[in-house]
């Protein structure tokens, strides 16, 4: 099992640097642990835009694995988690469900036989944007041994430095998208599929200094005016989901409206960026650009 759990390492590793490389170490996990399936899935707290990607197609007749009912709060694997990098088994799971007696995840699971397996928060953020790595196993691999849950923390190890390095890449590209603007007056932020800013023009971090609709919570990009956040978070929901060609890549609003300025501060221009071959979500996918309205 060393050989094969330090293969799976250096895939995880390699896995921000090759275009299959995810999918790739994925695989490697499963069959390093025994386990029918290796899963890496996640999800931000702004926007309800989850990934999941599987270490192989299971018969899944019913739509359970992409079911986004299923990842609420009666998902026994994913609630049982701890802070992030820590490791859930059974043991949590059992304890969970014991004080939550819904059978509809545990339909779910009996229909995929996968009632076993191990798991950890790669990253977990205080908004609930996270990134989780598991193991699902059937009742034919049987529960984690002691073995498996530490060959499976090894990896996991490895498995959190490869998402860091991931969003580090998708920041040092959004970087490189803005190059060109850095020495103008151009006010553009860079997000990422759940409105996690990526990266920003110098002049755009003024935007942040004094109140004029714009604000920070963590990460995340919010406009001040509760109504037009809640616009703004439907546009992106919109952009992002619509087809590629056909879909609608741009949204056109103002924004930074007050009682002394009922008219807004800004005009907002959201555009969706060219599809890229991210992942887990971390590279620039939206751009925000900012042109101050004149005063009435």
């Amino acid at each position: 099992m060393d050989r094969a759990v330090h293969e799976a390492e250096l895939a995880f590793l390699n896995a921000p640097f090759e275009a299959d490389g995810w999918m790739h170490a994925l695989r490697l996990l499963a069959a390093a642990t025994g386990s029918s399936i290796a899963q890496l899935c996640g999800g931000g707290g702004g926007l309800t835009l989850d990934f999941s990607l599987f270490s192989e197609d299971r018969h899944d007749p019913h739509g359970h694995l992409v079911n986004p009912a299923l990842y609420g709060p009666e998902n026994w694997r994913i609630n049982s988690s701890g802070g992030a990098r820590s490791i859930q088994d059974e043991r949590h799971y059992a304890a969970y469900r014991s004080k939550r007696p819904w059978s509809f995840y545990d339909d779910a699971v009996s229909d995929l036989d996968l009632p076993f397996g191990c798991q950890s928060p790669l990253i977990l953020e205080q908004n609930g944007g996270f990134v989780g790595l598991s193991l699902l196993r059937s009742s034919r691999n049987g529960p984690c041994s002691a073995d498996t849950v530490a060959a499976f923390a090894r990896v996991a190890h490895q498995a959190h430095r490869s998402t860091r390095v991931e969003i580090a890449l998708g920041q040092e590209r959004g970087e490189n998208m803005l190059a060109s603007l850095t020495t103008s007056s151009e006010f553009t932020l860079l997000l990422d599929r759940y409105g996690r800013l990526v990266a920003m023009t110098a002049a755009a971090e003024a935007l942040f200094d004094g109140d004029i609709g714009l604000r920070l919570e963590g990460l995340e990009v919010r406009l001040s005016n509760p109504g037009e956040d809640r616009s703004l978070r439907a546009a992106m929901t919109r952009l992002l989901a619509g087809d590629a060609i056909d879909g609608p890549v741009v949204h056109e609003c103002r924004a930074g409206a007050t009682d002394v300025r009922p008219q807004g501060h800004w005009r907002l221009f959201l555009t969706r960026l060219p599809a890229n071959r991210d992942v887990i979500g971390v590279e620039a996918q939206l751009a925000i650009t900012l042109r101050p309205l004149l005063s009435a």
